[in-house]
């Protein structure tokens, strides 16, 4: 049985490639998701100011290659939210899934907010998705019985699936890589895990 078909939640991975590490003071550069159900991709790159350049951890920005692959360019305009509307809709009523699902939904909320404060109007958001989030690396552990306090990260999830990562450090590229960890896991989990 796949993901969502007993509770009628679809399983929207999410991955963000963001200016640092601490959403209070870094925002997302660029967001994907999929929606594992249907298969539905969204990505997009969010506007960033010089302000929030200028905060940028430099080894964040070295490692998703923001200026090599010229996420600049292909930011939203400024004031611009129909992308972050999308992905709220998306997300509504779902269950949040990746690699690191409370780093990507922290950064999804510091995001989705600085779009909205810089489009002139700030609305108190919530997040949209269930409560619960499902964790790539909690899955990995539970299926393949691993020792819950040395969860793999993502490079170690595909390894041990079996999934190539081809564009790491890409929104995308990690985002269809967790979807091809978690449909790789759920085949195992439905034949009894690992034996």
């Amino acid at each position: 049985m796949g993901p969502g078909l007993m509770t009628g939640r679809h399983l929207i991975v999410c991955d963000v490639e963001s200016t640092g590490l601490d959403p209070a003071r870094h925002v997302p550069v660029e967001v994907a998701a999929i929606n594992v159900t249907t298969g539905e991709e969204l990505r997009f790159v969010p506007y960033v100011s010089r302000d929030q350049l200028g905060a940028a951890d430099p080894r964040a920005m070295q490692i998703n290659r923001y200026y090599e692959r010229g996420l600049f360019a292909q930011a939203c305009p400024f004031r611009e939210t129909k992308d972050w509307d999308s992905l709220w809709a998306m997300l509504r009523g779902n269950t949040l899934a990746g690699a690191n699902p409370r780093f990507d939904a922290a950064m999804l909320v510091a995001g989705y907010a600085s779009a909205q404060r810089a489009g002139g109007g700030y609305i108190a958001l919530e997040e949209s998705w269930h409560f619960r989030l499902a964790d790539l690396s909690a899955y990995t552990a539970g299926v393949l019985g691993l020792d819950p306090t040395d969860l793999p990260g993502l490079d170690r999830c595909c390894e041990l699936c079996g999934v190539a990562n081809d564009a790491p450090h890409t929104a995308m590229g990690d985002a269809r890589a967790t979807v091809a960890c978690f449909q790789v896991l759920a085949g195992l989990a439905a034949d009894g895990g690992v034996q």
